[in-house]
C-alpha cells in the first residue's frame, strides 16, 4: 500500500465520529498511538492488512471499506474478501499454510482445465497431440525421463504393451511441467525427475487432471451415481482407469477429489 493516505483519512474521521483518542484506539491493536497519528496523517510505511482492520474493528470502520482502500480492489473484490470465511483463513493479514495450499491447488486444476478445454472432447486424451500443441518435442529414451536444457526436449522411456499407460504418465507430467513453467513464463528445469519433491508432486496433480479431465470424468459419472459399496466404487475406478488409460493411482486421486463426497462411508 504505497499510498495509504486515503485509508488514514477514513480511520481518522471513524475515530473522531466515536469520540475516541488516538491513545485509545490504538490500545490492543499492536501499534503506538503515535503510530497510528502518523498512518492517519498518510506519513511513514503503510500499515499492515491486520494492523489496519484491527483498528477499523475499534473505531467503527468497515472491514470491506479498509480493503477497498487499502488496495486498488474493484468493489466485488473487496467484498469477497471481506467474507467471513476468508477472513478465517487469514492469519495476521497472511494466509494461512493451508489457505494457500488450497489455493495453489485450484489454481493448478484450472492451469489444466484451460488447457484441457483446448484439445477438444478426444477420449482419451491425445497427450502425444498435447505435448505438439504446447511446442513440446518427445524424444523416446532409455535414460531417466527429464527435459533437455532448453525445455523444448522430453525424454520418455519406450512403449510396451506393458507400459503403455506408463509412457502416457511421463508425457502427462512433462506437459504439466511445461504448463506450470510457462504459467510463470519459465522453461522447466533439465533434471530428471525426483517424484519426492514438491514441484514433482504439482506436476503429478497436474498431469492427473490433463489425463483425466474435469469435463470428460463428469461426462464418465453422468452415466449413474457412484456405487455405494467398496466392491462397485473398485470397479467404477478400475472403469475409469481404463477408459482415461491412466494410472490407477491417479483414477483414484481423480475420483476422490471430485465425487467421493457422494459415498456413504
Amino acid at each position: 500500500m504505497a499510498d495509504h493516505g486515503p485509508l488514514g483519512a477514513a480511520l481518522r474521521q471513524a475515530r473522531r465520529q466515536a469520540g475516541l483518542t488516538l491513545r485509545a484506539a490504538a490500545e490492543g491493536t499492536g501499534i503506538s498511538y503515535s503510530t497510528l497519528s502518523r498512518i492517519e496523517n498518510g506519513h511513514g510505511i503503510a500499515p499492515s492488512l491486520d494492523v489496519a482492520m484491527a483498528v477499523a474493528r475499534k473505531v467503527g470502520l468497515e472491514e470491506g471499506e479498509v480493503l477497498r482502500l487499502a488496495d486498488p480492489l474493484a468493489h466485488a473484490g473487496a467484498a469477497q474478501l471481506s467474507d467471513p470465511g476468508i477472513r478465517r483463513a487469514l492469519i495476521a493479514g497472511r494466509l494461512s499454510r493451508s489457505a494457500l495450499s488450497a489455493l495453489r491447488r485450484e489454481h493448478l486444476r484450472e492451469l489444466a482445465s484451460e488447457f484441457s478445454a483446448s484439445l477438444g472432447a478426444g477420449w482419451p486424451v491425445d497427450v502425444r497431440m498435447a505435448a505438439k500443441q504446447l511446442g513440446l518435442a518427445l524424444v523416446t529414451s532409455r535414460t531417466e525421463p527429464g527435459f533437455d536444457c532448453g525445455g523444448a526436449t522430453y525424454r520418455i522411456p519406450p512403449s510396451a504393451p506393458d507400459s503403455h499407460v506408463s509412457q502416457r504418465s511421463w508425457i502427462a507430467r512433462g506437459i504439466a511441467h511445461r504448463l506450470i513453467a510457462r504459467d510463470v513464463g519459465g522453461a522447466p528445469e533439465c533434471r530428471s525427475a525426483a517424484l519426492s519433491t514438491e514441484e514433482e508432486r504439482e506436476a503429478t496433480y497436474v498431469a492427473a487432471h490433463v489425463l483425466v479431465p474435469r469435463s470428460l470424468l463428469a461426462a464418465e459419472l453422468r452415466k449413474g451415481p457412484l456405487p455405494a459399496s467398496a466392491v462397485g466404487f473398485t470397479a467404477t475406478l478400475e472403469k475409469v482407469a481404463s477408459r482415461f488409460r491412466a494410472p490407477a493411482s491417479w483414477a483414484a486421486a481423480r475420483l476422490t477429489e471430485d465425487r467421493i463426497g457422494e459415498l456413504p462411508w
